[in-house]
């Protein structure tokens, strides 16, 4: 069932523009359309059978990587595993975890190599192709246009700026700094001044 969805999703368009198109292409092939706890990201990668782990990852602004070996398979119980610095706090978790999965849908090629590893650093290499690909991803998989949009509609009588981020940021379960992100790319002012 995973190796059609991932064919298929991998045989569309990777362009930066397609991102939101294929965040909803995952979101609907693994049913998820009520948001009131946030994406389960973590359930999303078992699921495609990923064994997610948590560590103090050094160096310490290395937030999450993501590997695909064989030999992980005695170890792990799966030739797939992701893991996630401990200390970042759980929307930092999901937005790396989210965008790790980017990578694998988009930048990994399992029919060429058997082999894939990926680290990443947040503050860098944000002008690469691919960090901004999955960058784009992640948000359009965790914080859908439409239903923020909504979402936020909903909060705009909260007294504080403040407010509406954290309240997002908790609904969405992301970081109120991807939540500020959003808001930019989406073309909704007066949060980032």
């Amino acid at each position: 069932m995973c190796k059609d969805f991932l064919r298929s999703i991998r045989d569309k368009s990777k362009e930066i523009d397609d991102m939101p198109e294929r965040a909803q292409d995952v979101l609907d092939f693994f049913k998820i359309d009520n948001f009131s706890s946030g994406v389960p990201i973590v359930e999303i990668l078992n699921k495609m059978g990923f064994k997610i782990f948590q560590s103090d990852l050094e160096p310490d602004d290395l937030s999450a990587y993501i590997a695909v070996d064989p030999k992980f398979k005695d170890t792990f119980g799966s030739n797939k595993i992701t893991c996630v610095h401990i200390k970042d706090s759980v929307g930092h978790k999901s937005f790396a975890l989210a965008h790790e999965l980017g990578h694998y849908l988009f930048d990994f090629n399992e029919s060429k190599t058997l082999y894939y590893y990926d680290t990443y650093f947040p503050r860098e290499n944000e002008e690469k192709l691919e960090e901004k690909r999955a960058n784009k991803f992640a948000a359009n998989l965790l914080m859908p246009e439409k239903i923020f949009r909504q979402e936020f509609a909903k909060l705009e009588e909260l007294q504080s700026k403040a407010d509406i981020v954290n309240e997002l940021g908790h609904r969405f379960r992301v970081s109120p700094t991807a939540v500020l992100k959003r808001f930019q790319e989406l073309g909704i002012t007066g949060f980032n001044d």
